[in-house]
């Protein structure tokens, strides 16, 4: 069962997406700010990141750039789940090393679709 780490800071939308993924047969681990979730995928080693952009302190593109700078999570795929849907936004996520790019509000099963894209990129 692979295991998703959910970094959402509105409880609203994390218990959402915790319900959509667990249906679907995922282990889900939730945090709600970007420090949660630098220690989270540190200690988890989560199969694949859905990141929220927009959250207090440290955002979404900081946490993907620490993500990227450390031996032992530099692999792990990560989506960004955001509101922000600019042709800049998307730019920017992808230079950062984002795997892919789903906006608010988003239809499950393209959720779901995209994320077994990413983890079987990762374990073909």
């Amino acid at each position: 069962m692979p295991k998703i780490l959910v970094v959402e800071d509105e409880p609203e939308n994390q218990l959402a997406i915790r319900v959509i993924l667990t249906v679907e047969g995922f282990e889900v681990v939730s945090v709600e700010d970007g420090r949660l979730a630098l220690q989270a995928a540190q200690e988890q080693q989560p199969d694949l990141i859905l990141l929220d952009v927009m959250m207090p302190e440290i955002n979404g593109f900081e946490v993907l750039a620490q993500l990227r700078q450390h031996e032992t999570t530099r692999g792990i795929p990560v989506i960004m789940l955001t509101a922000l849907a600019q042709r800049a936004d998307v730019a920017k996520a992808v230079e950062a090393g984002v795997d892919d790019y789903v906006a608010k509000p988003f239809e499950p099963d393209d959720l779901i679709e995209r994320i077994r894209k990413a983890i079987g990129k990762r374990h073909p």
